[in-house]
């Protein structure tokens, strides 16, 4: 974009003419940011809260608990919903620009790709080939070319189906991850919000009709919090891109078994996994800051 002597918003410029002083951009991406959680979490565990106490005519109205029901479906929905909410009130369309740029990128090098997808199934099936070694179980059935066809279709359909992915990431990734990358290093920044995301999901638990409710909590949340590391990686190393994030949380829901029998195992070799990517990247991550504080390049910063 090209460079200009004077920036700022149209509400930093009506500031500046009526004699105040508009707050600095850091301080508006920071305050966004505690307002997109906070209303995420409202979101979420009202949700979770009215159907708690009452769950006969919320039923009625809505159908019961699962990813079937419209609320629920929409719910799921909600970080991405906030995320596009919250950088309008904060940054405006150059704020929307960046956002939906970034959740649209494509062009980033093979290698990102693979890793996202190719990458995250061979951790997940190597948890899996582990367990069954260790316990003699039937290990999952990747060489039986003949279902490739129908794992493809399955895989293909639950792009769609699965709201997940698309429903949550440009909200996590997109819009929570850049600003934790203002007041946090990378580590720290992807771990507390890898803690953030699983701590958000607790409610699922409750609901019989969700598929949360039969997995293991502690090893659920580990390996959410192992596998945000992964996505904060991949997206750092891509401009802000996040759709390697959606295409790495539908490789994790399509092949991790976080059964009561798989959970440990998955859990285990995605914090390997994380553990392996800090320790090769010196805890950063891929990612850079200037001497002047802002990231190299910058992560879902509106430049005007």
């Amino acid at each position: 974009m090209h460079k200009q002597k004077h920036s700022g918003s149209g509400a930093e410029s009506d500031a500046r003419r009526g004699g105040g002083k508009a707050p600095p951009r850091a301080v508006r991406r920071a305050s966004g940011l505690g307002v997109f959680y906070i209303l995420v979490f409202a979101w979420a565990w009202g949700v979770g809260l009215l159907f708690a106490v009452a769950g006969g005519p919320m039923a009625r109205v809505f159908g019961e608990v699962s990813l079937g029901n419209p609320l629920i479906f929409v719910t799921v929905w909600s970080p991405t919903i906030l995320a596009f909410a919250v950088t309008a009130a904060h940054d405006g369309r150059d704020g929307l620009r960046d956002l939906v740029g970034r959740i649209f990128r494509w062009r980033f090098p093979l290698r990102w790709y693979l890793a996202a997808t190719f990458g995250i199934a061979g951790v997940a099936l190597g948890a899996r080939f582990l367990q069954a070694h260790l316990w003699g179980t039937a290990p999952p059935p990747v060489w039986d070319f003949a279902r490739w066809p129908e794992f493809a279709v399955t895989g293909l359909a639950m792009m769609v189906l699965d709201p997940g992915p698309i429903g949550e990431d440009p909200g996590w990734r997109g819009f929570a991850l850049p600003r934790m990358l203002d007041r946090f290093n990378p580590t720290a920044a992807a771990v507390l919000l890898g803690v953030i995301w699983a701590v958000w999901h607790l409610p699922a638990f409750l609901f019989s009709g969700m598929p949360q409710s039969s997995l293991p909590i502690g090893w659920f949340c580990l390996s959410m919090v192992s596998v945000t590391v992964l996505m904060a990686w991949v997206t750092i190393n891509t401009r802000g891109a996040v759709m390697p994030a959606i295409l790495m949380h539908w490789s994790f829901n399509r092949f991790s078994d976080l059964s009561q029998d798989g959970a440990i195992y998955a859990a285990l070799a995605y914090t390997a996994a994380a553990l392996a990517v800090i320790a090769g990247t010196r805890g950063s991550l891929g990612f850079r800051r200037s001497r002047a504080g802002a990231s190299a390049p910058a992560l879902g910063r509106v430049r005007r």
